[in-house]
């Protein structure tokens, strides 16, 4: 028997944003003020004590996880913030718990031991400790009726999307209105929406122009540009990272499905994608483009982008400890200025001496004369190297791939089924068919050298923050990486390609000499006119920059066996 001054708790529950746009909620908390009110209860509504899981299942259990209301409210009951003989206020039993019965009913029976007793609106059933046999019956029927309707409309969701699935897969039929936010139905076919089109492209052609995901998502926010989704899913009504990375990693851009589902309770891809299935919004080059754009900026570890970006960045190391080279700002001229700075001299750790970004940046824009940057100025090999990208971001899913065939390979204690060595053996062809069109791609690309390293001058845009990120990205994508030192008023760089030293030069106000370590750069050199700048190499210098180069790699290879602790550090 409820007593009047009871205090009351309201539990409200829905699973899905349908029946939160719907009038569940309201229907749910006014059925609870109402009991109340007939029966002179206190409803406790402080914030403290307001149990409301929006979008929870419980037909698996959810809403009884770690950050789940109605696990909060148990929580008290255990440890008495809520007292014995307090009233908890549900619309139905199937608001409580829609899982199996033998998991639901001893939570059930749980709380009436602990004289909390459970008002059913619903029904307008009052279940309290001294319950009888009939109460616990309609609790179990209640309970058993709630879970077989869940698992059967699972069931019946779950056959129905796959269905769909295999349409899809079989013969292209649309899905239904489920698609990617710049895409409608239409017709009985996916049609592009425009606005949202030229913001897809937008978001592309930034990635490939060296702005990673906040930085688009902040030019975004600045142009007022509406966001994709409503607003019930997205309140700020702002762009975030997730968004434009979501959009920048969707392969439906370029017109691919790929069919997912739970697979062991979590979502997984299901076979291979589905392509030309969407119509596609972006060209496949662009995609690629920036995948290489985003791919570069994350193994740099490049989070952010400068308003001036720094031509250096991920590329110049100090060669006397191997610290990375940081971009500092001192001010304006004369007194101030930008500088590059070992950052162990930062800390007292190195005498390394700091170098003018202005300097530098001549002798940066003498490296990418030497290396293979023609694609910067020239579309022909622009194109090459956006092919040499993609095959690139091919090959990375062909090598994940063979580790998952290997983990299964060692799983395997008996003799290896057929398909598993046909797998290996496809996956294995497929990467040497790729790497064999790489070396050719290569090939071509080598064909033309600069040779007029004046025009190639006067063409590369080192001005503004898009020309600056390309050049950046391409010398990484190139695998290089620069050696700086400064002595005095000589500055000397010693250039990797692919960890093999190439070339050093040697600044000394305006005057750069060169001293080249392949034949092949030599002949380049001499192409540019740059013979007269070659130079005897101090032995001593030599040896110098040779044993640095030793110690960084050896520096390197420890710092990757203690990054795995389960490989034995050898000597």
């Amino acid at each position: 028997m409820i007593t009047q001054g009871t205090k009351a708790y309201s539990y409200i529950r829905f699973s899905s944003p349908e029946q939160a746009n719907g009038d569940s909620y309201r229907r749910q908390r006014a059925a609870a003020e109402t009991y109340c009110m007939q029966n002179g209860l206190e409803l406790v509504r402080s914030e403290a004590y307001s149990f409301f899981d929006r979008g929870r299942s419980a037909y698996k259990g959810k809403h009884l996880d770690d950050t789940g209301q109605l696990a909060r409210f148990l929580s008290f009951v255990e440890d008495g913030t809520i007292e014995a003989g307090s009233l908890l206020i549900v619309e139905s039993l199937d608001r409580l718990s829609r899982e199996h019965v033998r998991d639901a009913l001893p939570r059930f029976l749980d709380l009436l031991k602990a004289d909390i007793q459970i008002y059913t609106a619903s029904d307008n059933k009052l279940y309290t400790k001294d319950y009888n046999e009939i109460d616990i019956v309609v609790s179990i029927l209640q309970m058993s009726r709630a879970h077989s309707e869940s698992s059967l409309k699972g069931e019946r969701v779950s056959k129905a999307w796959q269905q769909k699935q295999n349409d899809a897969r079989l013969t292209k039929k649309p899905l239904g209105h489920a698609c990617p936010y710049w895409l409608k139905l239409e017709g009985g076919k996916y049609v592009a929406v425009s606005e949202r089109v030229q913001v897809v492209n937008r978001i592309f052609r930034l990635a490939t122009s060296g702005h990673g995901h906040r930085a688009i998502a902040k030019l975004l926010n600045a142009d007022n540009v509406p966001i994709f989704g409503s607003l019930k899913r997205n309140k700020t009504g702002l762009w975030g990272s997730s968004s434009t990375g979501k959009i920048l990693s969707n392969r439906a851009v370029i017109g691919e499905y790929q069919p997912t589902g739970l697979v062991d309770g979590k979502r997984a891809k299901l076979g291979e994608p589905v392509l030309d299935f969407f119509p596609a919004v972006i060209d496949e080059d662009l995609f690629f483009e920036a995948q290489s754009a985003r791919s570069t900026r994350n193994v740099s570890k490049a989070t952010k982008s400068s308003a001036n970006f720094n031509v250096w960045q991920g590329l110049a190391k100090c060669s006397m400890c191997g610290e990375s080279m940081h971009l500092v700002n001192k001010g304006r001229p004369p007194k101030g200025g930008k500088y590059l700075r070992c950052y162990g001299s930062s800390k007292g750790r190195c005498t390394n001496m700091q170098v003018e970004l202005g300097r530098s940046e001549r002798a940066f824009m003498e490296i990418l004369a030497k290396v293979d940057s023609l694609s910067l100025v020239q579309d022909s090999q622009a194109k090459i190297q956006k092919e040499i990208s993609k095959i690139d971001l091919q090959l990375a899913k062909i090598k994940k791939r063979q580790a998952e065939i290997e983990s299964q390979i060692l799983e395997i204690n008996d003799d290896l089924p057929s398909f598993v060595m046909q797998a290996a053996l496809r996956v294995d062809q497929e990467s040497k068919t790729l790497k064999a069109q790489r070396n050719e791609l290569k090939r071509d690309s080598q064909r033309e050298k600069i040779l007029n390293k004046e025009d190639f001058f006067s063409r590369l845009d080192l001005l503004t923050f898009e020309g600056r990120a390309k050049a950046n990205y391409l010398l990484k994508a190139l695998k290089v990486k620069v050696q700086i030192e400064r002595q005095e008023d000589k500055v000397c760089y010693a250039i990797e390609v692919e960890g093999v030293l190439t070339f050093v030069m040697e600044q000394v106000s305006g005057k750069i000499d060169f001293y080249p370590y392949t034949g092949e750069l030599t002949e380049l050199l001499r192409s540019q006119g740059d013979d007269g700048a070659f130079a005897e190499m101090h032995s001593a210098m030599v040896t110098r920059v040779f044993d640095l180069l030793a110690l960084m790699k050896e520096r390197q290879r420890i710092q990757d066996m203690l990054n795995n602790p389960g490989v034995p550090i050898k000597f």
